[in-house]
């Protein structure tokens, strides 16, 4: 199920709607320029609710597969991506202080808003720094256990074994 992409988030969570489904790729456009290719739809789950003093909140998931360049090898490595989404709405920035400190404040200032694009910056803030294969996938050669077998054998001659000589 596609998720529409205007929603009113507050009277979502007044009903305590769960919204679930997907985003097109054609909608990501910072995403796909973020990352080498999306390879999959971006995956949604989110509760909209109220708290105890009645605020309006959103929690959830979203999750995508995108390729990214592994820095050991500079190969295409396909990853996941998976981010819990804890959202408190509010209506300016003169309420980010009432924000509970397990909620990230997401400002909506008209009665409707964007929902693929704060999904989206979820997403964004959720890509790795630095990517990489998993061991031994990597074509790199930073997994030659030949090379590591003489890193070992190298270390084993202490560099004070010429005062040793000195001494005798």
């Amino acid at each position: 199920m596609s998720l529409p992409a205007q929603i009113d988030p507050r009277k979502l969570a007044l009903q305590g709607i769960c919204l679930e489904g997907e985003f097109a790729v054609k909608n990501l456009t910072r995403l796909k320029d973020s990352v080498e290719a999306v390879t999959g739809a971006l995956k949604v789950s989110l509760q909209f609710s109220l708290d105890e003093s009645r605020q309006p909140m959103v929690t959830g998931s979203a999750s995508i597969f995108v390729d990214v360049v592994c820095q050991r090898c500079l190969d295409i490595v396909n990853i996941e991506i998976n981010t819990a989404i804890a959202l408190q709405i509010i209506w300016s920035e003169d309420q980010l202080s009432n924000v509970a400190p397990n909620y990230e404040p997401w400002i909506v200032v008209d009665k409707f808003t964007d929902l693929d694009v704060v999904i989206e910056d979820e997403v964004l803030l959720a890509l790795p720094i630095v990517n990489y294969h998993n061991i031994g996938e990597c074509t790199g050669d930073a997994f030659d256990t030949k090379a590591d077998t003489n890193l070992e054998e190298a270390s084993i001659e202490s560099p004070f074994s010429v005062l040793q000589q000195l001494k005798k």
